[in-house]
């Protein structure tokens, strides 16, 4: 019985994590909540994101992006002479609805924008006119997918452009 339970969640896990991605196809139009895209140029090495959440102690949970290669802060800051990272804000998204834009790397979520058991948290990199950040027509986010009632939060975490060891190369990956 745990072989199938563990199958099933495992196949859930998947088509959700299909999820996330199928809608980063290579159109740069609106559709609903959806941000055009904008493609990062080939000299510039993409931005490397992830995302790790934590219950908070007091209510709710904290969430923390780390982000490499990529500037988050808040469009009032805005360099346009930036040369050597990206920069832009991040959008948070909760089981596919849009919550709010993101200006630094920590964030309380409050218990209220969760519904029971299982939960999608979603974030894209996105640059100050709100197009999202992307490589080869995929946008770049990262995924992690919940379960509020257990122990151990975080069942399943996905990113299109996860950290890795620095090789030390600045080429395009």
């Amino acid at each position: 019985m745990k072989i199938l339970r563990r199958l099933i969640i495992g196949a859930i896990i998947c088509a959700l994590s299909n999820a996330a991605t199928a809608q980063q196809g290579h159109h740069a139009g609106h559709n609903g909540d959806q941000h055009p895209i904008v493609e990062i140029p080939l000299h510039r090495a993409a931005p490397r994101i992830e995302l790790d959440i934590r219950r908070d102690t007091m209510s709710g949970y904290n969430l923390h992006i780390d982000c490499d290669r990529f500037e988050l802060e808040s469009p009032r800051y805005a360099d346009a002479a930036s040369a050597k990272f990206l920069e832009g804000h991040a959008h948070l998204y909760i089981n596919g609805k849009k919550i709010q834009r993101i200006y630094g790397p920590d964030l309380h979520l409050p218990d209220k924008l969760f519904k029971p058991g299982f939960n999608q948290i979603t974030v894209t990199l996105n640059a100050h006119d709100h197009s999202t950040w992307s490589r080869a027509g995929k946008r770049i986010l990262a995924t992690l997918f919940i379960r509020l009632d257990r122990p151990e939060l975080i069942l399943h975490r996905f990113s299109t452009s996860p950290l890795a060891p620095d090789t030390g190369s600045d080429k395009p990956s």
